[in-house]
């Protein structure tokens, strides 16, 4: 028996609870698209998805595309918040799942931004149904960043199994995707994810503002550094086990922008409970809203943690219009090239034309710095303000431009707009909403539920006496 056979084989026969399928990917998950309710709109819908299908052309292609799906939008006397409802309400058809009910293996998915081939496990809850957008849970494993297959399939259903176990996955209509990683989750691991995300999103309807990481071990170290990088892509994380000291470096700054939920014991290696409570310390004084929740163990999976987990998670839906964000920037605001590791035996490329962004926190989008900035002005570092009645506040050090998004809950399209920097005035007038924006923004991430309605460009000329640090609201 193949050693992969037999390591499923072995984990098959411990859990009975789980069944392995090997769909292909092409066709995993769905089956024949089932006949939805007459839709006016349904033309339009399925424009929009095949315009987010084709998220890749090439930029003058693209361009073209976006101008060619506005017209057809505004010939239809589409207004901005009509396309806003359809892109919310997600894509025309989705199908039946073919393995509710059982964990799924995918094989063969091509990562959107490198040469990676990942497989990840996916489990649909009985309960699901495809016409309500239900909550998705991507799990990261534990390991290194150079595993064999074995050891990655044997880590992802360690930290996968539990979650099944406690039930809560089925009692709060989780859809689970859990990545295999032989690379680790560096820039390589970010592009599992993400890839992963949009190949699910498109199988069921996943709600873009619940979606959520965790994971144990090397997947706590991922989920806090996706609530560091990514922050505006969750609506919650829940490291397990993970974490380094985030304080000292600042990072811990970002993780403003994103709720967490921690675990760790009182006898974790590597100084993670150390760590652990020193972001705690830090985060309590200056109000996050985290739960950084100390344990009587070592390093595992708590499992009478993973129900609070759970509702922590669904209490915490994304919300891209909070009032204040905090964003940081260095000489590049992408991932896009993957770490060298000589145990991989390879060396992977990476799609230049296809980055991912670390740009964006939430309505704040910063701009790298030049190459030649010397290190006493680096990284910048962008505290952004919603005051209400138009006016948003930036108070920064470094950052000598930044762009901002707009949506109607954040301010008042029929009246002006300022925004102050450092004291100064930098923007004041009337902004128009732009549906061109809205859909390159959507089409940019992949992600359906990033909506806002208009942009503006700013110019920074000074930098504050100092940057405050964030302060939450918890």
């Amino acid at each position: 028996m193949p050693r992969l056979a037999h390591v499923l084989f072995l984990l098959l026969m411990l859990h009975p609870l789980v069944a392995v399928a090997e769909p292909a990917a092409a066709e995993a998950g769905a089956e024949k698209p089932a006949a939805a309710p007459a839709d006016p709109k349904a033309a339009l819908r399925e424009a929009i998805d095949k315009y987010l299908d084709q998220r890749w052309l090439p930029e003058a292609e693209a361009t073209k595309a976006t101008d060619e799906l506005v017209a057809k939008l505004e010939a239809a006397g589409c207004g901005i918040e009509e396309v806003e409802q359809m892109l919310r309400a997600g894509r025309v058809h989705y199908g039946e799942s073919k393995t509710k009910g059982k964990l799924a293996l995918v094989q063969g998915l091509t990562c959107d931004h490198v040469d990676y081939k990942p497989r990840f496990f996916v489990y649909v809850p009985d309960s699901y149904d495809p016409a309500k957008p239900a909550p998705l849970l991507l799990i990261g494993h534990g390991g290194n960043g150079a595993m064999d297959a074995d050891y990655a399939m044997k880590a992802s259903l360690s930290g996968t199994i539990p979650w099944l176990q406690s039930k809560v996955i089925d009692e709060k209509g989780f859809i689970v995707a859990a990545p295999l990683s032989e690379r680790g989750w560096g820039a390589i691991g970010n592009s599992i994810l993400l890839s992963v995300i949009s190949w699910v999103q498109r199988q069921m309807n996943v709600d873009p503002d619940r979606i959520y990481v965790t994971g144990h071990s090397m997947g706590g170290h991922l989920s806090w550094r996706s609530g560091i990088y990514l922050g505006d892509r969750w609506g919650a994380v829940a490291p397990m086990s993970g974490g380094y000291d985030y304080v000292d470096d600042k990072q811990v700054y970002t993780l403003v922008d994103v709720p967490g939920y921690t675990t760790f014991g009182t006898k974790e290696p590597y100084n993670i409970n150390d760590y652990n409570k020193k972001i705690r310390g830090w985060m309590d004084e200056h109000h996050f809203g985290w739960k950084l929740i100390e344990k009587e163990g070592g390093h595992e999976i708590y499992m009478d943690e993973l129900p609070k987990v759970a509702d922590f998670l669904l209490a915490h839906p994304r919300n891209l219009y909070r009032k204040r964000v905090y964003g940081l920037a260095g000489s590049s605001v992408v991932y896009n090239n993957p770490e060298k590791n000589e145990k991989w035996g390879q060396e992977h490329t990476w799609n230049a034309d296809r980055p991912i962004q670390r740009s964006t926190f939430h309505w704040l989008r910063m701009v790298p710095l030049a190459k030649d900035t010397p290190k006493e002005k680096y990284p910048s570092r962008v505290w952004a303000e919603n005051l209400g009645e138009n006016r948003i506040q930036l108070t920064s050090q470094f950052a000598r431009h930044a762009r901002l998004y707009l949506h109607p809950k954040m301010v008042d399209f029929s009246k002006p707009v300022t925004v102050v920097a450092n004291g100064k005035e930098v923007f004041s007038g009337k902004v128009t909403p732009s549906l061109k924006t809205m859909l390159e923004l959507v089409r940019e991430f992949d992600d359906r539920g990033r909506v806002f309605h208009a942009a503006i460009d700013v110019d920074i000329p000074t930098d504050a006496d100092k940057t405050p640090e964030p302060q939450g609201d918890a």
